[in-house]
């Protein structure tokens, strides 16, 4: 062997392809076709917000059949279902690799944040953070401005209700285009000196836990601050598990003495809005909690049968109210538009103990989400009881009908649509705050929190 091949042999380690995906594995084409079918059969029939699209999707399943039988593998076929997926537009309705095709773990070293379309580095691997430091703006990805990057490369796959939700989402998937350790994305800085930086990023399979520049809080369901002037802030992490309504109550004693709480849900991606209406329950004396109103789409097959070639009457002259009904409810849902009207969820104050009466503040933002989002809308229905702060929630609740497909993916639909009881929407805009407090580049760089900053001015003034 020689010199020039002893050192590319001895290096060789340090360039190892680790594939994070099964690029080998395909469907039958009888699976592929399968897979898509099952998706827009459920979707045609049960999906809650075609109105918040543009999409003809009879069409679109048509156009996408010769798309997915002409994929070369498992990976490149559930690519072309999440684009056919994200035509739909909603927050709860996503599909996602299975444990078939994933072989491995990914670690990214490049965090970003999403603000007004914008995008910069949120937190950096410490060994790249003198070249790209914390508030860098990413100006370019290969080449490309970043927004347009961004809506070629990544957008078309991602199914978002809101609009800030879809960029966050898609400076947060940067590099789902990536399979291997190999792969490089050139990018393109401004740093905050105003100097230009360059950067090659790519996917690792190893976690640098520890090793960056803005050291991450480790996450838990529920924490309690104290402030000065007796202000406590309670950060309620998520509505999925009931020990959140366990530690709240053991939380208690230390609640009462408080001269003002804080409510932080900036981190709720929901669970279950029972969980938080336990919660709500210590903060009032009203007697019934009034959740979102919800509705469902209803299908019947005679009526589709009896509905489909009808036409809409100009009038009723002559027709009791029964035979209206049954005429309407055959006509909406032969045209599939027949809505199932549920009752406005409602949770009985039956807590006995002493109630909370302190100011309260909110804090909300972008990543609150789903049930978190049904407390907002609950403590909504107490007026006057709580000042909201940050930014527009994520803007999708309902609930997902989930299932697996051909190959070992996931698929969730929402079925439900949530208004406000009055019928005001949040869903597909976000819950806005009565103090919006936007994100910005030095709040990220000094690592302050200008939201909670915010609040703790509003409760001080109130107390």
């Amino acid at each position: 062997m020689n010199k020039l091949l002893f050192i590319l042999a001895c290096c060789c380690p340090l360039f190892l392809n680790a594939q994070f995906y099964d690029l080998e594995h395909n469907l039958s084409d009888e699976e592929k076709l399968y897979g898509l079918s099952q998706f827009w059969s459920e979707a045609k029939y049960n999906f809650a917000f075609f109105e918040q699209t543009d999409v003809n999707w009879d069409s679109a399943y048509q156009v996408f059949i010769p798309r997915v039988l002409a994929t070369k593998n498992t990976f490149d076929y559930y690519n072309e279902m999440k684009l056919f997926c994200a035509l739909l537009k909603d927050g709860h309705t996503d599909i996602w690799n299975g444990r078939e095709i994933t072989k491995g773990q990914i670690y990214i070293r490049v965090f970003f944040k999403n603000i007004n379309q914008r995008f910069y580095v949120d937190n950096v691997f410490n060994g790249y953070a003198k070249n790209v430091p914390i508030g860098s703006e990413l100006v370019k990805v290969n080449g490309q401005p970043t927004k347009a990057y961004l809506q070629e490369k990544i957008i078309p796959y991602i199914s978002a209700s809101t609009s800030h939700e879809l960029w966050n989402e898609a400076i947060s998937s940067w590099y789902m285009h990536l399979t291997d350790t190999t792969q490089i994305t050139e990018m393109e800085f401004i740093r905050p000196d105003g100097k230009t930086a360059k950067h090659s990023a790519r996917l690792h399979s190893k976690t640098s836990k520890g090793k960056f520049a803005k050291k991450s809080k480790k996450w838990t369901p529920f924490e309690l601050h104290n402030f000065d002037k007796g202000i406590i802030k309670v950060d309620l992490n998520t509505f999925s598990d009931t020990i959140v309504v366990s530690k709240f109550v053991a939380a208690l004693p230390e609640l009462y003495k408080s001269k003002g709480i804080i409510i932080d849900l900036r981190k709720n991606g929901g669970g279950n809005s029972g969980v938080g209406a336990e919660i709500l329950k210590y903060f009032t004396d009203q007697k019934l909690l009034v959740g979102s109103l919800w509705q469902t789409r209803e299908h019947k097959a005679a009526y589709k049968a009896w509905g489909a070639s009808m036409v809409m009457e100009e009038n009723f002259d002559g027709w009791n109210q029964e035979s209206i009904d049954w005429f309407m409810e055959a006509y909406e849902i032969g045209k599939g538009i027949h809505w199932y009207k549920g009752d406005t969820m409602t949770y009985e104050n039956n807590v006995n103990a002493k109630k909370l009466t302190v100011p309260l503040v909110v804090l909300l933002g972008n990543g609150t989400a789903s049930a978190a989002e049904d407390f907002l809308v609950m403590l909504d229905g107490i007026a006057g009881r709580a000042t909201t702060i940050g930014q527009k929630s994520f803007g999708s609740t309902g609930q997902p009908m989930s299932y697996q497909l051909p190959g070992g993916a996931w698929a969730r639909i929402c079925t439900k649509k949530d208004t406000y009881p009055d019928g005001r929407e949040f869903v597909g805009y976000g819950v806005e705050p009565d103090i919006f407090v936007p994100l910005n580049v030095e709040e990220m760089i000094s690592q302050r929190d200008d939201a909670l900053t915010k609040a703790l001015e509003v409760l001080k003034g109130k107390m």
